[in-house]
């Protein structure tokens, strides 16, 4: 995780969590850009002052691994490297630097939709704003979250759970999208019966959608040719345009570029299109770039109509 720069003053934990993330004494001190009997150091100190061992440091197969210790103290360093953020942002608000930054996990077919004018508005009106965003699954952004790498999720299929606070959710629409010169592009709406026999780009296994239209597939039983499947909606939606095949997609594009793409509504089917929804976790203090981004989205969410 990025450390603040107040962090950069606590050299005893940035190098613990480090050591932790990476696995080894060695990667860490590459990403830190140190000698490894530096980082070394350091963990050594830290532990003689808790009086407890940090890592069990097993030369085997299994390598270093994190002692009960150390994942105590590791759960809580996500809470301290929040609060210290938090404190850093407030500092330059007090002294008018107008810094800080926004740190943010983002599904990848928002990354390309929803994300880009968000930021584009932010960075106008806070150009001293820093800006940290990863593209990851849902699972990977809810995990960044608990360790505190990131202070904001924005994606689709959160799983309900006490630690997670939603600030804002969207429920789209399910369309078709097909080339321009494709025969469906000219309807307003069809069902799945009326997709029988195309040829369809698919998301791939790895995305929950894939198995969402596949049992509805076989429950209207319509057949499809597959002629494609990948993980990144970017890809998919690109190869719609280029002819390839038609795909089928959670909501209208917002982005500023149009793709010469058609959307066509998808009726009459036996789900529900997962909400977009924006979370952070629950009790810790937010940092005030995140509250804005948080607002950002909400008044975009309030006025989507797709």
């Amino acid at each position: 995780m990025p450390p603040s720069t107040i962090l950069g003053r606590l050299p005893g934990l940035r190098h613990f969590i480090e050591v932790a993330q990476q696995g080894s004494f060695r990667a860490a001190a590459d990403k830190l850009h140190v000698a490894p009997s530096a980082v070394s150091k350091q963990i050594k100190n830290l532990e003689l002052a808790l009086d407890v061992e940090l890592f069990r440091r097993d030369r085997g197969r299994g390598g270093l691994e994190v002692t009960e210790a150390g994942e105590i103290l590791l759960f809580r360093c996500a809470s301290v490297v929040n609060e210290l953020t938090i404190a850093q942002d407030e500092i330059d608000q007090l002294h008018g630097l107008h810094r800080g930054q926004l740190r943010l996990g983002v599904n990848e077919v928002l990354a390309s939709d929803l994300l880009p004018g968000i930021l584009r508005d932010m960075s106008y009106n806070h150009p001293g704003l820093k800006f940290h965003i990863v593209v990851e699954n849902t699972r990977e952004i809810v995990q960044r979250l608990q360790t505190g790498d990131i202070d904001i999720g924005l994606g689709y299929n959160f799983p309900p759970s006490p630690d997670i606070e939603t600030l804002a959710t969207l429920r789209r629409r399910t369309y078709a999208i097909t080339a321009l010169d494709h025969p469906m592009a000219r309807l307003r709406d069809v069902r799945l019966e009326d997709i029988d026999g195309e040829r369809v780009i698919f998301p791939d296994s790895s995305i929950a959608m894939r198995e969402m239209l596949e049992k509805a597939l076989a429950q209207a039983g319509v057949e499809v040719r597959e002629v494609m499947s990948t993980n990144s909606f970017t890809l998919l939606r690109q190869m719609v345009e280029s002819g390839m095949g038609i795909g089928i997609v959670f909501g209208r594009f917002l982005q500023t570029r149009r793709e010469r793409i058609a959307f066509v509504e998808v009726n009459e089917l036996p789900f529900a299109s997962p909400p977009v929804a924006c979370c952070r976790m629950a009790g810790r203090t937010p940092t005030v770039s995140s509250e804005a981004f948080a607002a950002a989205i909400k008044t975009i969410f309030v006025n989507y109509g797709g």
